[in-house]
């Protein structure tokens, strides 16, 4: 079977420097993807039965310029958008309106909380989806759905409820919830998450529930605590990522070579890429034997799970991603999406 879900990185560079950003801890030179890259990408997929083709990585696709392009590309796809929403132009509406099914949009704290996290005014964000909105109901369209989706720390928890209510009044198909998986010393310290029971946010999800249901929003909600289930979406889902250097990567965290800091422990994470279209074809590179291999391993669990051993403390190889104690490579054993405390749109 060959993948079925594809994530394009148009540009890892922003218009925005969030707090909690993973751009916040690295040294890669910002860059785009080539125009002969993404048409590439396109002649590849053009006949594939794709679920999903997901505009989005590390950096804001709508800063690209490539964004109308790939839209227009793309517009026979189940196309999705996530997006901080600053920058949407009117040509971009329409596009989004006209081509767009889903539309993903960062909101972190109402006000002057998401003004602090990510040094722009909510009020913007707010009228280009309403914007979008208004453009759905002239041209008698249903999509595309707006999807609301709050990274959550101890600084930002409290606004919660009134981004559910934003969301309701922004007509939001759904609202995802995430934890924060952080990437800076100053904020190893706000997670919400335990390893062990964690009642208090337990108590508050079971509001927002309620909070949700009765506004008849959809709301996805993290784990708070570790579980003993793994499971990787981009494997599950047969997913792959082509970054705008053209690599194929199997996943947004080996994508990018950043700093985590799993239970305040700092941990190196190395890109990790398959290969790159600028040298061979995407299904040669997702059907070889090594990708194959990584994801049988992922899939079945036959990897090491750093987050429940004993010897986590006194252990080196936890510092980075390099390899696991298995010598598999690279190493997934302490991934927070693979545990659903982080969740990618």
């Amino acid at each position: 079977m060959g993948f079925e879900k594809l994530y394009i990185e148009l540009t890892d560079k922003c218009n925005l420097n969030c707090k909690m950003c993973y751009r916040r801890s690295w040294s890669e030179i910002p860059r785009d993807m080539d125009i002969e890259i993404l048409r590439r990408i396109y002649d590849e997929v053009r006949d594939k039965n794709l679920k999903e083709v997901i505009l989005g990585g590390i950096g804001e696709p709508t800063f690209s310029h490539l964004i109308y392009d790939a839209i227009n590309l793309f517009s026979n796809f189940n196309l999705t958008i996530t997006t901080n929403g600053t920058i949407l132009n009117e040509k971009l509406k329409e596009l989004i309106v006209d081509y767009v099914d889903k539309l993903v949009v960062s909101i972190d704290g109402f006000e002057d909380k998401y003004e602090d996290i990510r040094g722009f005014n909510l009020n913007s964000v707010v009228n280009n989806i309403k914007d979008i909105n208004n453009l759905k109901t002239k041209r008698k369209k249903e999509k595309p759905y707006i999807v609301i989706q709050f990274v959550a720390t101890k600084d930002n928890i409290d606004d919660i409820f009134k981004v559910l209510d934003l969301a309701n009044e922004l007509n939001a198909f759904q609202i995802i919830i995430s934890n924060v998986i952080p990437q800076t010393d100053d904020y190893k310290d706000k997670i919400l998450y335990t390893k062990y029971e964690n009642n208090e946010m337990k108590t508050l999800f079971e509001r927002l529930r309620i909070y949700s249901f009765r506004r008849g929003l959809n709301l996805m909600l993290p784990n708070v605590e570790l579980k003993t289930e793994r499971y990787c979406p981009f494997i599950e889902e047969n997913a792959i990522v082509i970054g705008a250097d053209g690599g194929v990567y199997p996943c947004y965290r080996f994508s990018h070579s950043i700093n985590e800091y799993i239970f305040e422990k700092e941990k190196k994470v190395s890109k990790y890429s398959f290969g790159s279209i600028y040298e061979r074809r995407i299904e040669d590179i997702y059907e070889s034997s090594d990708y194959q291999n990584f994801k049988m391993r992922v899939f079945n669990n036959r990897y090491p799970s750093c987050l429940g051993c004993d010897l986590v403390d006194g252990c080196d190889i936890v510092k980075t991603s390099d390899y696991d104690c298995y010598t598999n490579k690279p190493s997934c054993a302490d991934c927070l999406w693979s545990r659903k405390i982080a969740i990618c749109p």
